[in-house]
């Protein structure tokens, strides 16, 4: 430390990365219990194609899995458009699927984050935050508690990203049809992202992984570029505290031989400080095409740039953290914004 206060740069180019490294991982978690700012709720960034996106996956003590995406776009005539798409599955694999797309006037954004569309709603700011569905077929009512600030966050480029929640605990009331609701609890995952522009000009396909288990929650990405690029993260929340967010040590995302189109991988596997896992990917939850929520002239002028398709698979796991073995299920996501050309390479490792 210099005399007036300032810090002399430290001559070792290997010790200087280092500390880089360190301050970033610190910033991410809150070193020290320090709490990142809290960002907005809703950003909604401008643009005639801008939109904004909330992923929510929860696996439910009653074996039930909830997988749903809350967006508000300019896509279409006007601006903020409003949509919200889903699937309640059943553990025998029955599929309740909820959907609902409003215009602009339609549907309301409230004080603190709440995205209203009547029969669904998302409420952002509120503590816990809240997933509602109402509707003659089905009911939900899901209440998520707030666990951490927004991690693993990218706030630059034409498409942003961050992690709400790793695994929060959550409360649920569950309806089917006429049945009485049924209580039951579980884990839940929050990813929220936006972009300037269609999402096709800056991800090609992004695999994702939900641990969702009581005590231990992990998160894993990795995102392709339409130019071939590919970048990583992890976080993993241990006990209610997040141990770990940042680029794993290792990691390969492996699909079979001439993998094109919408292909899924076959596994996953990540490694980094004190926690190791592989997960296979299986059977199908449920596969959307996220573009059918527009109106049908819409559909047909953004398919001239993107052909979307949104997946969600079961993911038998293993890890081993803090010395100790876990195994369970969790949920994949594989996105794609358009389908995959053999330019890109069907095997990814690092």
């Amino acid at each position: 430390m210099d005399n007036d206060g300032s810090q002399s740069a430290d001559p070792d180019p290997a010790r200087r990365r280092a500390h880089a490294v360190v301050a970033a991982v610190a910033v991410a978690i809150g070193c020290a219990g320090a709490a990142l700012a809290s960002p907005p709720a809703v950003r909604m960034p401008k643009g005639e194609l801008a939109g904004e996106y909330w992923d929510l996956i929860a696996r439910l003590d009653s074996g039930q899995v909830l997988i749903a995406q809350t967006a508000i776009t300019n896509l279409g005539v006007g601006d903020r458009h409003a949509a919200a798409i889903g699937d309640l599955v059943d553990p025998d694999g029955a599929v309740h699927r909820f959907k609902r797309s409003d215009d602009p006037g339609q549907w309301t954004l409230g004080e603190g984050g709440r995205v209203d569309l009547r029969s669904v709603a998302l409420d952002l700011g509120a503590s816990p935050r809240r997933f509602e569905v109402a509707r003659d077929e089905l009911g939900i009512d899901l209440a998520l508690e707030r666990t951490s600030d927004a991690i693993a966050a990218r706030d630059d480029g034409p498409c942003s990203f961050e992690l709400l929640e790793p695994a929060a605990p959550a409360s649920a009331r569950i309806r089917i049809g006429a049945a009485a609701p049924v209580a039951t609890h579980g884990r839940v995952a929050l990813v929220h992202r936006w972009s300037s522009g269609l999402e096709s000009d800056c991800v090609l396909r992004r695999v994702e992984l939900f641990v969702l288990e009581p005590d231990l929650g992990v998160y894993f990405a990795e995102t392709t570029t339409p130019a071939g690029a590919v970048s990583r993260r992890l976080v993993a929340e241990r006990g209610g505290k997040v141990v770990f967010a940042g680029d794993p040590e290792r990691a390969s995302v492996r699909f079979g031989p001439g993998a094109t189109g919408f292909a899924t991988p076959e596994a996953i596997e990540f490694a980094a400080a004190g926690l190791a896992g592989t997960a296979r990917v299986g059977a199908t939850l449920a596969s959307i095409d996220p573009t059918e929520r527009l109106p049908a002239p819409v559909q047909w002028l953004v398919a001239t740039r993107t052909r979307p398709r949104l997946t969600w698979l079961r993911a038998p796991f293993e890890l081993v953290a803090g010395g100790r073995r876990v195994a369970g299920e969790a949920v994949a996501k594989i996105t794609y914004s358009n389908p995959l050309s053999t330019r890109v390479a069907a095997h990814s490792e690092e």
